[in-house]
C-alpha cells in the first residue's frame, strides 16, 4: 500500500462525525414543522451521530420527545456544525464555516433572500439546498410538495365554498374546514369523504353547474392535489372535449368535474404553429399561455406548476379582465399552490398566512380587497401550506432526508463537493462552499450584485 493511500485511510478513520443541530423554525407562528422527527433522531443516535435540538415552544414535536430519543435539548446548538432546518434562518444566526441544509429560496435569484446568501458566503458556510437534491433526471428527492397539494386543494374548496355562500349560493363544501384545523391527514381525508357524500346527496346549485376544477402541474404538488380531490370521485374531462361537454350539457349536478392541463394544453406558440416541449425549454419567449381557451369553463383553478421569470405566465391580468368583462364569469377562485409572487398567476400580489389566506382581485378597478367577499377572482396564496399539517408533513420529509443527513454527518467533512463518498445528489445541491458559489450556481452573482 502506498504512503498516500495509508495517509488517506488514516485520516478517514480519525475524522470525527459532525454534530447535527436541528434548528427551530422562526419565520412565522405557523411554522411548526421539523426537519427530523424524534424517531429519526433516535435512528441517527443509534448510528453514532450526536444530535442537538434547538428548543422550540411551537414545534409539532415536543422537546421531551427528542430528549427521550437521545438528543440534547439546547437554547442554541453551539456544538453542532451541521445545522438542519426547513425555512431559512435569520441571517444574523449564520455561523462561520458551518454546514447548512434547508430551503433557502435563492436559486431563482429571489431578492428577499440575497442578503442571506451573501451572509452564507461571507461566513464561508456550506449550503445544501433541499430544493436541488434531485436524481439524474432532475426529479426532486426531498420535498413537501405532496402536502402543499393536499392542503391547497382542501383550503381552496373551503374558501371557495365560503365565498359562494356569501353570495347566497348553497354548496356541499360547508362540511369542510381549513387544513390547519385537522389533527391529522387521516381526519382531513375522512372529512373529504363526507363531503363526497354531500355532493352526491345535495348536488350543486344550477348557477354553478357543472362544477369544474382545473389543475396545472405534473409533480409532487399535483400528485397531492389529486390524492385529495379524487376522494370526491370527480369525472375527468379532457380539455379538448370541454366545449362539446358544455354545449351539449351532458353533465350531472351531483358530480365534480376536473380538467388536468398537460403541457400542450397550457401553452401554445405565439405564431400558433403547435407546441414542442424541447423548443419551449430552449426558447420559452416564443410561447404564451393557452389557458384563455379554458378559464371561462372553470369554477376553480389550482396551480401547481413550476415557474421562473423566463417562462410565460399561465394567468395574466389581461386574461382575467377579459374573462370578467363578460356577462357571467364562472371563475370564482384560484388556489395558487406554487405561490410565485406576480409569477405564473399574475394577480398573485403577495403571500398570505393560514389565518388570513385569501384576497380578491377586481379586474374592473385593477384593485384588491382582503378576504373572499369582494367582487372578482379570489386568490389563495399561502406559501407554507404543508405547515398546516405539521406532524404528517414532517414525518414524510424526515424520512426523505435522514439518510442524507447521516451521510454528511458520518463523513465529518464540510467541503462536500470534494468528496466522492458523499452522494452525488448532495454534491450537486451545494450552492455555497468556502466563501464561493459552486460552479452550477455562478449565475447567482448577477442577482447578488443587483440586490
Amino acid at each position: 500500500m502506498t504512503k498516500h493511500l495509508i495517509c488517506h485511510k488514516f485520516n478517514r478513520i480519525m475524522r470525527k462525525s459532525l454534530v447535527v443541530g436541528i434548528l427551530k423554525e422562526e419565520k412565522n407562528k405557523w411554522e411548526r414543522r421539523a426537519p427530523l422527527t424524534p424517531s429519526d433522531v433516535r435512528w441517527l443516535v443509534q448510528k453514532g451521530i450526536e444530535v442537538e435540538v434547538e428548543s422550540s415552544p411551537i414545534r409539532a414535536f415536543k422537546d421531551k420527545a427528542y430528549e427521550k430519543n437521545g438528543a440534547k435539548i439546547v437554547k442554541e446548538p453551539k456544538k453542532a456544525s451541521f445545522l438542519v432546518g426547513i425555512k431559512e434562518p435569520r441571517k444574523e444566526k449564520i455561523r462561520e464555516k458551518a454546514v447548512y441544509m434547508f430551503f433557502s429560496h435563492t436559486t431563482k435569484g429571489q431578492s428577499y433572500n440575497m442578503l442571506l446568501l451573501r451572509e452564507l458566503l461571507e461566513k464561508e458556510a456550506t449550503l445544501v439546498e433541499c430544493e436541488k437534491i434531485t436524481d439524474s433526471n432532475g426529479k426532486r428527492l426531498v420535498y413537501f410538495g405532496r402536502f402543499a397539494g393536499i392542503c391547497g386543494v382542501t383550503d381552496s374548496l373551503y374558501y371557495c365554498g365560503r365565498k359562494l355562500k356569501e353570495r347566497g349560493i348553497n354548496n356541499p363544501f360547508s362540511s369542510l374546514n381549513p387544513s390547519w384545523t385537522y389533527k391529522s391527514l387521516e381526519e382531513l381525508k375522512g372529512n373529504m369523504e363526507q363531503t363526497a357524500k354531500n355532493i352526491e346527496k345535495r348536488g350543486f346549485d344550477k348557477r354553478i353547474s357543472p362544477f369544474i376544477i382545473g389543475i396545472t402541474g405534473h409533480g409532487n404538488v399535483s400528485n397531492g392535489a389529486h390524492e385529495v380531490l379524487n376522494l370526491l370521485n370527480p369525472i375527468e374531462i379532457h380539455p379538448k372535449d370541454m366545449k362539446s361537454f358544455i354545449r351539449h350539457q351532458k353533465y350531472a349536478n351531483d358530480r365534480i368535474y376536473k380538467i388536468v392541463f398537460l403541457r400542450e394544453e397550457k401553452f401554445r406558440k405565439k405564431d400558433r404553429r403547435g407546441y414542442y416541449f424541447e423548443e419551449y425549454l430552449a426558447h420559452p419567449e416564443r410561447f404564451e399561455s393557452n389557458l384563455d381557451k379554458y378559464l371561462s369553463f372553470l369554477n376553480i383553478l389550482l396551480n401547481g406548476s413550476y415557474w421562473d421569470d423566463k417562462y410565460p405566465r399561465l394567468v395574466t391580468k389581461k386574461m382575467i379582465r377579459k374573462l370578467c368583462g363578460r356577462q357571467k364569469c364562472r371563475l370564482e377562485f384560484i388556489g395558487d399552490i406554487s405561490c410565485d409572487i406576480k409569477g405564473s398567476v399574475e394577480i398573485n400580489r403577495g403571500v398570505t398566512t393560514p389565518d388570513d389566506p385569501t384576497y380578491t382581485y377586481n379586474p374592473k378597478e385593477d384593485d384588491y380587497t382582503a378576504g373572499y367577499k369582494g367582487k372578482g377572482v379570489t386568490v389563495l396564496a399561502v406559501d407554507n401550506l404543508p405547515a398546516e399539517l405539521p406532524k404528517d408533513s414532517s414525518r414524510e420529509f424526515s424520512g426523505l432526508i435522514r439518510d442524507y443527513v447521516y451521510q454528511i454527518a458520518a463523513h465529518g467533512v464540510r467541503d462536500l463537493t470534494k468528496h466522492a463518498a458523499i452522494p452525488m445528489e448532495i454534491r450537486k445541491a451545494v450552492i455555497t462552499q468556502n466563501g464561493h458559489l459552486c460552479k452550477k450556481y455562478q449565475y447567482l452573482h448577477k442577482y447578488l450584485k443587483e440586490n
